[in-house]
């Protein structure tokens, strides 16, 4: 009976009725029940008077009285609306989330051992219900289908009897898709009831070309609010993009049961070169190459160096590469091994370095046995110029530092000194007569040093170009405050709207000892770490080592845009919070600013002679001047909004180019190239045209529709050179890049 109840009220498994109550909801019957008792007796007794006063010759009269008196104290209970309220006491099935993996990596056909095909024939039948001993072929879907239509596991059927299943296949970025576990017309609580597992298996599709973990259990906890009792995942769990998967997990607040698909390692080799960015003809340095491997260990691989030199030949034709080092046999004794690889350019120009190791025939992916790197070769020094007053430590120390470094040396340090004898200034060439410089030589400085000089040097045609190099050109600018002038001088120039701090003209230094202390942010400036391979233990021991610093020059505020990376331990700016910047940068436009408040950086030397010294003041140099094109490049650059694309995307190409005096080019458009090479080497020539955008810059959008490598060549009209830019154009899609289970 209970069983029969429950069903009529739609409740399964029903154990029992606890209570049932009455109640009226009208409020006239609400606040005295007593009136409905009275009502529908009242109506009863009009009925019978009504019929035995006038229907006495009727001979149904008894019957008509009857029903008028259920008709009419049936209405008087629908006007007091009635409620009734059971308290039922059930056991419902608790519900269970089975989510597929419904992306593209579910097609890996993968080549597994014997004894895990020996395992998978135990449960994957074919047709005719006989185990499968040739997997060859079949993929990680066709595998799942087969064992979901194999009877002899009756696995969700034997689930679907202890809990309500609901499936959802995982092939899109932002949510799940939902598929009908037996009949798909059914309301989805009644469909759980039951399970098809051949339905379920003829609905797995593999169209997803990502997988986010964290998207689909998110988007399961809000399907689901409340509990469920857990959820069986069937993927290979390559979580290629979204957010973190575990705390999605933690969000949903159900255990997961994680049935993994494909191999835990597969044969591959990857490459990964590493090298200077920017290189000296003559001057020997390394190139690195990585081998990272997995089932590989033993094997013995051969790597060879490669290099191909951006542009095009005198003959219009593009370079070939060329080997550049003699290839290098590397046993694959770990799962990392580093090759370095000895290296001296002998060329100058822009070069594409390239590392190449022949595939394994058991390799499932080979498309990462080639890597390369984009460097540039001087045949002439980077170029530094150093402004200053009259000779100080600091100057000294960061002079003889350059004049050691092989990719400047003395050919590349420049400076003014304003004190230094006028005869110096002409015959020396490491001096500069004036500030006053043309547009060609001052632009092609890689990075300026302005430190402690009156404000009568620095005329208004020198501002205005120093506001140029770094605003409109990516320059980078070292403001050094020193103990004779200080910024201040720099407070009522066009120069003070450029630095990371306010200047306060009325402004001395402030001549007492203090320890640097360092803001979070220093962490992101790699010149603030002068521990051998970023080891912060020995940064702070050569921090430390330094000493107390004897002044500092204080300023008005920090600009909001600014980074402060130490600060004085108890000065404060002029808000009474703030505390005084020591050492800030701030992007400036293109180009960057770094602030130093004090000319004692000289004191790193200590104990230890240039080896900290030296990295604080190149890794400095390697950020304002290596990170962005230098010297002459500065006038023609070419850039592609990425350096990879999939076919039928279109690449957007970006030009900046200026004639030889850093003036803006005549020209409306310039003249490029498309060569477009597919897998099989054939290359396809394609005439571009490249419009000017605004005063300096030049943009074309290319469609690009071939997998393959791909090079732009953009014809600069000042030297007649072609300037090239390679990508790369892929089909594949993220799911293709990686065959490994992650376990």
């Amino acid at each position: 009976m209970t069983q029969w109840l429950g069903r009529l009220l739609g409740k399964d498994n029903l154990e029992s009725i606890e209570d049932v109550s009455f109640s009226f909801t009208a409020p006239w019957a609400a606040e005295s029940p007593a009136l409905v008792i009275f009502a529908c007796a009242a109506v009863v007794l009009l009925s019978l008077w009504f019929y035995m006063r006038f229907q006495r010759g009727s001979k149904r009269r008894t019957f008509l009285a009857v029903m008028r008196s259920v008709l009419l104290a049936g209405l008087v209970l629908i006007l007091a609306e009635p409620h009734a309220k059971w308290e039922l006491k059930t056991n419902p099935k608790p519900l269970l989330l089975v989510l597929f993996d419904g992306t593209e990596s579910m097609e890996f056909e993968d080549s597994l051992p014997a004894e895990t095909i020996a395992e998978l024939g135990k449960v994957i039948k074919d047709d005719a219900g006989n185990p499968i001993n040739d997997m060859a072929g079949m993929s990680r879907v066709e595998l799942l289908r087969r064992l979901l239509k194999n009877e002899s596991v009756p696995v969700f059927r034997q689930l679907a009897d202890k809990f309500r299943i609901r499936a959802y296949v995982m092939d899109h970025l932002d949510q799940v898709r939902e598929i009908a576990v037996d009949d798909e017309s059914a309301d989805p609580e009644k469909r759980a009831d039951s399970i098809d597992p051949d339905r379920i298996a003829d609905q797995l599709t593999t169209g997803g070309t990502a997988t986010s973990l964290d998207a689909a259990l998110d988007d399961l906890a809000r399907r689901h609010r409340r509990q469920v009792a857990g959820v069986v995942v069937f993927s290979d769990f390559d979580d290629n993009a979204g957010g973190d998967p575990v705390a999605a997990a933690e969000r949903l607040k159900a255990p997961l049961y994680n049935v993994g698909l494909g191999p835990r390692q597969v044969a591959d080799l990857s490459v990964e070169v590493q090298s200077d960015l920017v290189m000296k003809k003559g001057e020997e340095t390394t190139v690195d190459v990585h081998l990272r491997q997995t089932a590989l260990t033993g094997r013995v691989v051969r790597v060879q160096l490669f290099g191909r030199r951006l542009g095009t030949r005198v003959d219009g034709g593009e370079t070939d590469p060329v080997p550049i080092a003699s290839p290098r046999s590397v046993e694959l004794n770990s799962n990392l091994v580093t090759v370095t690889i000895p290296y001296k350019p002998d060329v100058a120009g822009e070069y594409k370095i390239i590392a190449k190791v022949e595939a394994f025939d058991d390799e499932v992916v080979e498309e990462n046995n080639e890597d390369d790197r984009d460097v540039t070769i001087h045949d002439e020094a980077l170029k530094l110029l150093f402004v200053e007053y009259e000779p100080t430590w600091e100057w000294r120390f960061v002079k003889e530092v350059f004049y050691r470094d092989k990719l400047i040396g003395r050919e590349g340090f420049r400076t003014f000194l304003r004190s230094a004898d006028f005869k110096v200034r002409r015959t020396n060439e490491v001096y500069l007569e004036t500030l006053v410089r043309p547009r060609n030589e001052f632009f092609a400085y890689d990075v300026i040093f302005l430190s402690d000089v009156p404000p009568e040097v620095l005329s208004d045609h020198f501002q205005e170009m120093l506001r140029e190099y770094v605003g409109e050109f990516g320059g980078g600018l070292v403001v050094i405050a020193g103990p004779r002038f200080g910024p201040s001088a720099l407070a009522d120039t066009k120069i003070a709207d450029m630095l990371p701090v306010v200047i306060d003209s009325a402004s001395v230094r402030r001549d007492a000892e203090y320890t640097l202390q360092f803001t979070p942010k220093a962490a992101n400036y790699g010149f603030m770490n002068l521990g051998a391979d970023g080891d912060a233990n020995e940064s702070r021991s050569a921090w430390q080592n330094m000493g107390k610093l004897p002044w500092y020059q204080p300023v008005q505020s920090v600009d909001p845009r600014a980074d402060v990376l130490a600060v004085h331990p108890n000065e404060r700016c002029i808000d009474g919070e703030t505390l005084q910047p020591i050492i800030a940068a701030r992007k400036y436009n293109k180009g960057e600013v770094i602030y130093l408040g004090t000319n004692e950086f000289w004191r790193l030397r200590r104990k230890h002679g240039e080896r900290y010294y030296r990295r604080f003041w190149g890794q400095m140099m390697a950020r304002l001047g290596l990170s962005r094109s230098q010297g002459m490049q500065k006038r023609f650059q070419v850039d592609t909004d990425r350096d990879r694309y999939e076919a039928g995307d279109r690449v957007r190409l970006i030009v900046e180019a200026y004639d030889g005096n850093f003036e803006n080019l005549e020209q409306d458009r310039l003249e490029a190239r498309l060569v477009s090479r597919d897998d099989n080497g054939e290359s396809v020539t394609t005439q571009v045209t490249v419009p000017r955008r605004d005063s300096s810059f030049y943009e074309a959008i290319v469609p690009v529709y071939a997998s393959g490598k791909h090079q732009l060549f953009v014809r600069d009209p000042v030297t007649n050179e072609e300037k090239e830019m390679s990508f790369d154009v892929t089909p594949l899609s993220l799911e293709h890049r990686n065959a490994v289970r992650n376990f």
